[in-house]
């Protein structure tokens, strides 16, 4: 089976009306519900067919010893929060929740060379700078961070493959995306 992982805002979402508001509003709109940040560079092709591996982050981020023995090279990391299916996207508490990697473990997944790591929350690094420079991080080992997907523990316990399809004629640092679980 085939579900679709993306979100798509109405233009009545607050985050579709705050972009909209902005002075560089194109590249804002790059940046609300499902996106991949794109500072350095960007994905050589638009669409994409990756083996999915899950970490299942409920109660904490992962540690190295979490993901020492997995083979994640070349494919999609996905970190399970459950931030979005519990709060909804741009809510407050959605906004708050810490859903952000240590620099040690950022580190050490890039050095397992995944693909792409997908997120069901706001991002991997903590708003703001960080945020910025844990997407560079991944840009430079080509890899490249999905954020703000929907994931639900049905999709969760049976997923094999991810669909990704980047918008890459898009000018903004933020480039839409839609993004499917294939499923057993």
């Amino acid at each position: 089976m085939i579900h679709k992982l993306n979100l798509e805002l109405s233009t009545e979402h607050p985050a579709y009306l705050w972009a909209k508001k902005q002075s560089d509003s194109v590249n804002a709109l790059g940046h609300i519900g499902t996106h991949i940040d794109c500072y350095t560079l960007s994905p050589s092709e638009a669409n994409y067919e990756l083996e999915a591996v899950l970490l299942n982050c409920f109660n904490d981020m992962p540690k190295i010893s979490d993901i020492d023995k997995i083979n994640i090279r070349g494919k999609a990391l996905i970190l399970y929060t459950d931030v979005l299916n519990k709060h909804g996207y741009g809510t407050e508490e959605y906004g708050k929740a810490n859903t952000f990697l240590s620099e040690p473990v950022l580190d050490y997944i890039l050095s397992l060379e995944p693909k792409f790591i997908l997120i069901d929350s706001c991002g991997i690094g903590n708003h703001g700078d960080e945020h910025i420079k844990f997407d560079k991080k991944c840009e430079k080992k080509h890899c490249f961070v999905i954020e703000n997907i929907f994931m639900n523990q049905t999709i969760a316990k049976s997923i094999t493959n991810i669909k990704i399809k980047i918008e890459t004629n898009n000018s903004s640092t933020g480039k839409a995306c839609q993004v499917y679980a294939v499923t057993k």
